[in-house]
């Protein structure tokens, strides 16, 4: 007798249905869990890391999914684990870079080399200042991202893009609802602060 759902029918297997697979040794369905998600994994790690590392925290990610699959207690619920695990692994970056004084605006992939390439080759003063607005605003933001800690960092990317509740981002991050609340607070307090501080100096931004 065939089997009713097979591995290669992607849209006939669930998330739930693929983890169990998994778990009962036919390891090849996980790639189905890949091939949903990725999309969304990238999306989401591009908004909390330089392009450059994103490729190797989703792979990271997804490898530590695999491993601990066994752990996960609701199957139907793996995107927001997964996204849990990609989120702490962005955290673990930012701890290893945090020595650095500044965070340089990230334009290193193939994709925004050739978008600003073709931006800049337009006749268009107007489009040009707006994107060096838009470029100086993105070096502020990150340098002040620097001042932060790690996981207020990501919990600041999570509220501020304006796609998850606090709740949301209080499982993501496996913190009280009230904790998010406090470390955002504290984060804001913090760069608005070092904002004053650098305008007090007459520094450049």
């Amino acid at each position: 007798m065939r089997e009713s759902t097979r591995v290669e029918d992607k849209t006939a297997v669930g998330d739930a249905q693929a983890i169990r697979m998994v778990l009962d040794g036919k390891t090849e369905a996980f790639s189905v869990l890949v091939k949903r998600h990725q999309d969304y994994l990238f999306t989401l790690l591009r908004r909390h890391l330089p392009v450059s590392e994103v490729a190797e925290v989703a792979q990271d990610s997804f490898v530590k999914a695999f491993e601990k699959l066994h752990q996960l207690r609701e199957p139907e619920s793996f995107r927001a684990w997964l996204s849990s695990l990609a989120l702490r692994r962005a955290i673990r970056y930012w701890r290893d870079v945090s020595g650095r004084r500044e965070v340089p605006l990230d334009m290193g992939g193939d994709g925004e080399r050739e978008w600003l390439d073709a931006y800049m080759a337009q006749d268009c003063m107007q489009r040009h200042d707006d994107l060096v607005r838009r470029r100086e605003a993105s070096s502020v933001v990150g340098w002040l991202l620097g001042h932060v800690k790690p996981e207020d960092r990501v919990a600041l990317g999570l509220f501020y893009a304006g796609e998850h509740e606090i709740t949301e981002i209080a499982a993501m991050l496996d913190w009280s609802v009230e904790k998010v609340k406090v470390r955002l607070h504290r984060a804001r307090k913090l760069m608005a602060k070092v904002m004053r501080d650098e305008s007090s100096q007459g520094g450049g931004i």
